[in-house]
């Protein structure tokens, strides 16, 4: 199978794609080689000719997205939107939601992270004709061996961990402010490749009193953030928007107990282990937080479950093997429903706003 594989990350260079290490297009990309499959890969302002491809999938909104939704060759079009905010009504403009319902009502294979995404994208979008599955990311398990190698609160501080990046919608402000609450000491490590709010999140710190109590470690590796989820008491993922965050995967792979907000997919994600809570409350993650510390023989009791539950749910071979059907499926159906829904002038509209915007770049 010749297959495209278009996403932001292809754009990037070689310095922030070894500090972000895997994504779900670098995970597809490999095991689709590993399995003997060619694959051509592609930023979103790269031109792919699609009549070259047996199959196209598109991860995020962006040109490369408009250009597949707008071709008329009848290579299937698959897309990922991998967007949380939608979910929680944060779409950044009109123009935004107008493109996603176009590219949604002429992709030939949509897939959501979760349930919840596929009932929100079926409320929200015309995905008549469309294959529609749940496919999970994936995770490499053994990068996040079972291990718990944290103190439990015993001869120091509760130790709280996040994961991800340090911009506005990680809401990384809540979960200082949620320390802040707590009434038993708490210190806190903040793991991450985006430090566009690190200068008003250590401001804050030192505001609220908890510059010695909050660790800025940057960057790590995989092998270095495996250990410290094993050496931390607690994992906190207090963000406003996600669709099926992987560091709650990791988190739950090592076996580290979980507060997280209850958006996007998370909760069907967590399968009832973890703490979720009311997102864009302080309040509500620091009672999350004080109900596991409170209980927390009970939520260490179930660390080894969980992590069963997250290497069963979230294997690699999984997701790229469902991949793999998918696209056989559509290709075998020899029909693509773009060339049956909204056509010209709307068409030639967006194609034209499209060569036009990716002139420019």
């Amino acid at each position: 199978m010749n297959i495209a594989l278009v996403g932001g990350i292809y754009g990037k260079d070689e310095s922030f794609r070894r500090s972000l290490q895997v994504t779900p297009e670098i995970v597809l990309e490999q095991g689709f080689r590993d399995r003997g499959h060619r694959v051509q890969t592609a930023s979103h302002h790269a031109r792919i000719k699609m009549r070259m491809c047996d199959v196209i999938h598109v991860h995020h909104l962006g040109y490369g997205a408009l250009r597949a939704g707008s071709d008329s060759s009848r290579t299937p079009f698959v897309y990922t939107s991998h967007d949380g905010a939608a979910m929680v009504g944060l779409e950044a403009s009109k123009l935004k939601l107008f493109f996603s319902r176009w590219i949604m009502a002429r992709a030939d294979a949509v897939i959501a992270l979760s349930q919840a995404e596929a009932t929100f994208q079926q409320r929200t979008y015309s995905l008549a004709g469309a294959v529609h599955e749940v496919i999970p990311n994936g995770i490499e398990a053994k990068r996040y061996p079972y291990e718990r190698r944290n103190a439990a609160g015993k001869g120091r501080a509760w130790q709280l961990l996040y994961v991800g990046q340090l911009v506005e919608q990680k809401r990384v402000d809540l979960l200082l402010r949620a320390m802040a609450l707590a009434k038993v000491p708490v210190e806190l490590k903040l793991a991450y490749h985006n430090a566009a709010c690190e200068i008003p999140l250590r401001r804050m710190a030192a505001e609220l009193r908890l510059s010695d109590r909050v660790r800025f470690l940057g960057p790590k590796e995989p092998k270095d953030l495996s250990t410290l989820y094993q050496e931390a008491d607690l994992f906190v993922q207090p963000s406003t928007a996600e669709a099926l965050p992987s560091v709650v995967t990791e988190a739950m792979l090592s076996g580290t107990p979980i507060v997280a907000a209850d958006v996007g997919g998370v909760r069907e994600q967590l399968g009832g282990y973890g703490v979720v809570v009311c997102p864009g409350q302080s309040e509500a993650l620091a009672a999350g937080i004080a109900q596991v510390i409170e209980d927390y023989e009970h939520f260490a009791s179930e660390s080894r479950a969980m992590s069963t539950r997250a290497r069963r749910n979230f294997s690699i071979e999984n997701m790229v093997e469902n991949h793999l059907e998918l696209y056989t499926k559509l290709i075998r159906r020899r029909w693509v429903r773009r060339h049956t829904a909204l056509r010209a002038p709307v068409n030639a509209l967006v194609k034209m706003g499209v060569d036009l915007l990716c002139a420019t770049k």
